[in-house]
């Protein structure tokens, strides 16, 4: 068993102290301070089962949906513990499962600073207004569309909401909306939203961030070889 060591330089006080953390059998590093580890021995303590210590990974942060928090620890464990094959088969499966989750579950927590700044009477929004911005500002827009600002309070500066991707065909003619915890049923938006884009920012481009560090992918990829054979 591992135990803090002190060394000793003959000075009037001690200045070195070496803990030792974690013993892992496994990891994944996609940057500096950013990494996975199956730890088997943390600070001396022994796990009966590896546990997993997860590190400046952006995937689990709390700007990203619950739903892919949940899935993203699910495919860590796989990506330690399985293989490649298992990795896509899981993100597979889980694309179908979030196609299938509710508007609310897979929009993107957000916090937007500025709303009353980029408004413009004429255009709705000004040109270059972030994206946070834009969504919450066409939310407040389709309440007054709606005749439904007595039913939703608007959102204004300082708040917190979610936005989803839409697709080019609703009759919004933008490509987000934002909302605070429901989107209205009143908008006619929901069958427009757009599944694969939204699939595409929440899990699959941080999924691919670590998996482009081990050399894999995340989809099945045919070659030559696989077309002749």
């Amino acid at each position: 068993m591992f135990k803090t060591v002190t060394i000793n330089t003959n000075g009037f006080k001690q200045r070195i102290s070496i803990k030792r953390e974690s013993i892992s059998n496994r990891g994944i590093w996609t940057a500096k301070k950013r990494y996975i580890l199956n730890v088997i021995d943390n600070e001396g303590v022994r796990y009966s089962k590896p546990k997993l210590k997860i590190t400046g990974i952006e995937a689990i942060k709390s700007s990203t949906p619950f739903a892919c928090r949940v899935a993203f620890k699910k495919l860590f464990n796989i990506l330690i513990n399985e293989n490649e094959e298992a990795t896509q088969k899981f993100i597979a499966n889980f694309k179908n499962e979030f196609y299938n989750l509710s508007a609310e579950e897979k929009a993107f927590p957000r916090g937007v600073t500025n709303v009353v700044k980029y408004v413009d009477k004429k255009k709705i929004f000004k040109e270059g207004t972030p994206m946070n911005s834009r969504a919450a500002i066409l939310y407040n827009y389709m309440l007054k569309k709606t005749n439904t600002t007595n039913k939703y309070q608007e959102i204004g500066n300082g708040e917190k909401i979610k936005y989803i991707y839409l697709n080019p065909r609703n009759p919004l003619r933008q490509n987000v909306i934002g909302f605070f915890d429901v989107l209205p049923q009143e908008f006619n938006l929901h069958q427009y939203i757009d599944n694969e884009l939204q699939f595409e920012k929440t899990f699959l481009k941080p999924a691919n961030a670590i998996l482009h560090a081990i050399g894999w992918e995340a989809e099945q990829t045919s070659s030559l070889d696989d077309f002749f054979s």
